[in-house]
């Protein structure tokens, strides 16, 4: 009888432990499922507000006004005139919309399906409806000894950029591509549009600048309508200068701004040629922003992933007029449009070209 009611008594004072315990659980459990519902609601109304202001500033950027007019006319260079000296005008540019978030690092926006060779088998960047816009380029050196340039200037080819010259690499002697002189008479005679790049081994700022100095000097006597290019990239020679002597992403980005900067001094449009890799583990993109950017990367779909004007899409391409392989090249932009005019503005000394980054960006600002 004893032993029954111990057993009995145990037995309640289990049931009434778990029920006790069971109810602390649903307490608990209560508590959380309010503490989730309030911090989702949270959530989305805080993500909704981020979203409308997002919407607002993209919307305020959008519609930007260029010199005044509406943005949709298309973004604007606007070169400042000297008093009375020289008349101010405005080229109008297209270039296809990309998205640049302010704080973050413009990236490659176009349309990938929009890529694909016209009728002639060039790479060409195509609207919505099919019509191309983009132009045609070929980049040629002494490696491309015989041109037949009544040929090339019928290829249907919109633009060509020449190695200027490059620096030694182990001397560190500046030269000149031996090609140079007979390519761009040719070129200025034929009426092509002319871009050079240059392709340094600077190992320091003043070294950049020495480059500038010495492509500004080989360039003078033609005209240049398309951008006066920096070529920094990977040399394969161990015994390079570049590779013996130690340069970290800011000290490389810092050669790009002091040419680029001496190159638009001068009234040439400044790019920088380099490859994804490159830009990524070499350079600090976040200093460069404001340069258009040469991407040579050689696929079938572009998918570089910083933004970019010019795509050099082949190193193994062929065009008209030229017997060994080729690398082809299409732009974005139509620099020779308004090229031309910035070097006039200064050889004419009417004051410093003013081009705005916003207006080239298509943002729709212009600097007075």
């Amino acid at each position: 009888m004893h032993l029954c009611i111990s057993v009995f008594l145990k037995g309640v004072w289990l049931k009434k432990k778990l029920t006790n315990r069971t109810k602390l659980f649903m307490v608990l459990g209560a508590l959380g499922a309010i503490i989730f519902i309030v911090g989702l609601l949270s959530g989305f109304v805080i993500g909704s507000l981020s979203a409308k202001k997002a919407a607002a500033k993209a919307d305020a950027e959008s519609e930007g006004t260029v010199s005044g007019n509406d943005a949709s006319e298309g973004p604007q260079v606007v070169i400042s005139a000297g008093e009375d000296e020289y008349e101010e005008f405005a080229n109008k540019v297209f270039i296809p919309a990309r998205e640049r978030v302010f704080g973050q690092i413009p990236i490659n926006s176009y349309n990938t399906g929009n890529f694909y060779p016209d009728e002639d088998g060039f790479m060409a960047y195509h609207d919505e409806e099919g019509n191309t816009i983009s132009w045609l380029g070929v980049d040629l050196s002494y490696h491309q000894e015989n041109v037949n340039w009544d040929e090339l200037a019928d290829s249907g080819v919109d633009f060509v950029i020449l190695r200027c010259g490059y620096r030694g690499y182990s001397e560190g002697g500046l030269i000149k591509d031996e090609k140079f002189d007979e390519y761009a008479k040719a070129c200025n005679e034929k009426g092509i549009p002319l871009g050079v790049y240059f392709f340094t081994q600077a190992v320091s700022e003043e070294e950049a600048l020495e480059e500038a100095e010495f492509v500004i000097d080989t360039i003078k006597d033609y005209e240049i309508s398309y951008p006066v290019a920096f070529d920094t990239e990977y040399v394969s020679d161990a015994q390079a200068r570049t590779n013996l002597n130690e340069i970290d992403e800011n000290s490389r980005s810092g050669m790009c701004v002091a040419f680029c900067e001496r190159i638009k001094e001068a009234g040439y449009y400044p790019m920088i040629y380099a490859s994804e890799n490159w830009i990524r583990r070499e350079l600090d993109y976040e200093t460069l922003q404001e340069y258009d950017f040469w991407a040579p990367q050689y696929l079938d779909e572009n998918d570089f992933m910083y933004d970019f004007t010019i795509w050099q899409y082949t190193e193994r391409g062929f065009i008209k007029g030229v017997d060994e392989e080729v690398d082809l090249d299409i732009s974005m932009v139509d620099y020779a449009s308004f090229v031309p005019a910035l070097r006039e503005a200064v050889t004419k000394k009417a004051g410093r070209p003013v081009v705005s980054n916003n207006a080239i960006n298509g943002a729709g600002s212009t600097d007075d």
